[in-house]
Formats: C-alpha cells, structure tokens, sequence
C-alpha cells in the first residue's frame, strides 16, 4: 500500500487537496523535514552507526533491529571503492545501487524480507516478509546513512525521502515513496525506489523530476 503515516496526516490532507485543487500534472514533496523526521513520523528509528531498524508488513508496522558486522562494513569497502581513481558522481550512483542490491540481500536474509514479493499485493499488509514502498523508502534511506556514515559517499549526500503523487490518476497516480540522494555542487536529487523489483535487486536511481510520474509541476517542501 502507498500511503501516508497517521501521524502529519493533517498536514498530509492539505497538501492533497491543493494538489486536487490546482489539477497539476503531479505534485513532488519532501517527507516531513530532514531525514530524520520521516522516521519519526512512522515510528521507528533512524540508524545508529552501523545498527538499522528494519520496516515491514506495509508502513513500518514490523521492525526488526539489524546490526552491520566489521566484516560486513570492509565489504561495503570494497563495494563502494572497486578502482583506484575515484568515481565520477554517476559511477558512484551505479555503486551505491549495487551496493544496496547486496544490503538489502544480506539484510534480508536475516530478517526475512528477502522473500519479498515486488509491488504490493492484498496478502502482503501485516506479512513481515512483505514491503510496501514506505517501507522500501525508509529502509533504502537506512542502508544509505549507513554508508554515509561510514565515510563511502563522496559526491552525494542521503536527502529527504521524497513523495510523488497525481490523484487525478486514480490508482496509478497514488502517493508513492522513494529513497533520496543529492548530488554535491549541481544539487540534483535522485530518487532511490527498488519498490517495482524484487528484494535484492539493485534500485533505480534516477533524477526525481523522471521518477514515477514525470514533470511534476507543483513541488510542495514542509
């Protein structure tokens, strides 16, 4: 399920209406403030080093603590700086979404999320094997500051997760969640969503203008 959490719902509400009200093409906003807001607003935590909250079963209604081993970290070493020359700030998209492929398999492994089947389905609200994009969003945002934190994005930093939506498409225009990296100097965000494609599968990272309903006209930040 694509949604809201209860709690901003108020806030949540007024956004949509206007986005109603002006009958734009699609309208963009942030997740309530910085980064860590958005954990709040679901109830969980962000992580702590290399120990992350894993979300599940549709809205973080399932978390399940995860930490990061030495080993696991010189891996991400080793995944995130392949060569000798430092990569380009598209080299190093390309890394980071392989390098989340491989988290989010190890994570899930352990947790059981790898048997997350892609997209939403009515079996999977309440499943803690089973991911909805709030949960892919939060979690993508979780292996990311991890990485952050550990000195292995040079060209990026993890933004705010973003929130795309288009009610004059019914279903298809739903809000939809996706992880966010910005690109240092040109400031261009890039959506992170893995959402479509099954557990372990590198995500798409691509500019959040192209991601989920392009051209969005109306781009609301709280």
């Amino acid at each position: 399920m694509r949604g809201f959490p209860a709690s901003g719902g108020g806030l949540r509400g007024v956004l949509t209406g206007v986005c109603i009200a002006l009958l734009a093409a699609g309208c963009t906003y942030n997740s309530s403030g910085p980064v860590e807001q958005h954990f709040q607003d679901f109830a969980t935590r962000p992580p702590q080093k290399n120990r992350i909250t894993v979300c599940s079963a549709y809205g973080c209604k399932a978390q399940t603590d995860f930490r990061f081993t030495a080993a696991d970290i010189t891996h991400l070493q080793k995944l995130m700086r392949p060569g000798k020359a430092p990569p380009t700030p598209a080299q190093e998209r390309k890394l980071i979404s392989d390098t989340l492929a491989w988290m989010e398999k190890r994570v899930g492994d352990v947790v059981g999320t790898s048997a997350d089947r892609p997209g939403d389905d009515l079996a999977g609200g309440g499943d803690p094997t089973q991911m909805d994009c709030v949960d892919v969003a939060t979690n993508l945002t979780s292996y990311m500051l991890v990485l952050q934190t550990n000195g292995l994005i040079k060209s990026h930093t993890v933004g705010p997760i973003v929130i795309k939506e288009d009610l004059t498409r019914g279903f298809d225009g739903w809000p939809h969640y996706a992880a966010v990296l910005v690109e240092h100097g040109t400031r261009q965000r890039f959506a992170v969503d893995g959402w479509k494609l099954a557990s372990g599968i590198a995500p798409e990272i691509v500019e959040v203008e192209r991601w989920y309903i392009p051209d969005a006209t109306v781009s609301m930040r709280n």
